[in-house]
C-alpha cells in the first residue's frame, strides 16, 4: 500500500485538538478495551504507585485506574497525566475538577518527545496508550519514558498491528473512487519490529521487553452511530483525494458496507510492549 506522509509536531497537535471533544466516540471504545487488558498485564497498582499517563488524551487510562481503585475501595494512586494537546488536557482537567481528584491527579501539557520537566526515576508505572506514533521523535519519547521510570518500574506502550477500521475505510474509498491510492497513515508502526526497535534504540533491554498482541471489537450494532462515527473529524484525512460527488456518497456507502457485515464487529489488533527498567 502507498503511505501518506506522517503528521508531525504541530500537525498532530492540530489533529488532536480538532478531535479532542469527540475522542471517546471516535475511538469506538477500542482504546479503552485494549487499555483494560494492558492494566491486567502490569504489576499491581496500589495507593503507593506513582503513574504516568503519557500522551493521555482525555484521560482514558487515568479514569480507568481511578475507577478500579474506587471500586476496590482503596486509596487512589498518584497519577501525572501529560499530553501535547491543550484540548485533551482541558477535557481531563474538567474531569479531575468534577471528581475532586486534584489531590491525586495532575494534568499538564507536555510533548511526549520531551519530558524534561519530569525528574529522573519518578514513576512506578508509565502507560502510553496509542500515543507514541504521534510523538515528533518516538525514540526520544521512549528514552524519556525510560529515564522517568524508577529502577524496576514498568512501562506499557501500545500501537496498532491490524486496525481493521482503516482496512474497512479503504474499501469504502475504493468503491467511491476505483483505483485511488489507499489511505494508510502510520503504516510503518504496523510492522512487528517497529515498536520494539524504537524501545531498544532508546535504551530498554531486549530481555526486559515483552511484546504481545491484544484484540478488541469495534461494535457496529448501532449502524446509525457507526456511520456518524466514520463521518467524524478523525476520518477527514480519508476523504482526501475524493471529489465532491464522491464525498457526497460517503455515508451511504459506509452504511451499505456495514450492513453487509450483518452485525459482525470490526476487529482491532494492537501491539503492546511491556518493558521493565
Amino acid at each position: 500500500m502507498s503511505k501518506l506522509p506522517d503528521l508531525k509536531g504541530e500537525e498532530w497537535q492540530q489533529f488532536f485538538e480538532k478531535g479532542a471533544s469527540e475522542y471517546k466516540k471516535q475511538s469506538g471504545g477500542v482504546t479503552l478495551a485494549i487499555l483494560q487488558q494492558v492494566l491486567d498485564m502490569l504489576p499491581p497498582i496500589t495507593s503507593s504507585s506513582i503513574i504516568h499517563d503519557n500522551a493521555c488524551g482525555p484521560g482514558v487510562a487515568t479514569m480507568e485506574i481511578l475507577a478500579r481503585a474506587t471500586k476496590a475501595g482503596t486509596s487512589l494512586p498518584c497519577i501525572q497525566a501529560t499530553d501535547y494537546s491543550e484540548g485533551m488536557i482541558t477535557i481531563l482537567q474538567g474531569r479531575i475538577d468534577e471528581g475532586k481528584w486534584s489531590g491525586s491527579v495532575t494534568a499538564q501539557i507536555m510533548d511526549g518527545s520531551d519530558l524534561s520537566p519530569i525528574a529522573d526515576d519518578t514513576f512506578t508505572h508509565c502507560i502510553t496508550n496509542f500515543g507514541i506514533f504521534a510523538f515528533p521523535d518516538a525514540v526520544a519519547g521512549a528514552g524519556h519514558i525510560r529515564r522517568t521510570l524508577k529502577p524496576g518500574g514498568t512501562a506499557a506502550i501500545t500501537t496498532w498491528k491490524s486496525p481493521e477500521n482503516i482496512f474497512f475505510i479503504n474499501k469504502v474509498r475504493e468503491i467511491l473512487a476505483p483505483g485511488c491510492a489507499p489511505w494508510f497513515p502510520l503504516q510503518e508502526w504496523l510492522e512487528e519490529g517497529k515498536l520494539p526497535g524504537v524501545l531498544h534504540e532508546a535504551g530498554f533491554e531486549k530481555k526486559r521487553t515483552e511484546i504481545s498482541e491484544l484484540r478488541a471489537i469495534w461494535d457496529i450494532s448501532d449502524l446509525g452511530a457507526c456511520v456518524e462515527l466514520f463521518d467524524g473529524p478523525f476520518w477527514n484525512g480519508a476523504k482526501e483525494g475524493l471529489n465532491e460527488e464522491q464525498k457526497g456518497r460517503w455515508s451511504k456507502v459506509i452504511r451499505e458496507e456495514l450492513e453487509k457485515r450483518q452485525g459482525k464487529g470490526i476487529e482491532m489488533i494492537a501491539w503492546v510492549a511491556v518493558v521493565r527498567k
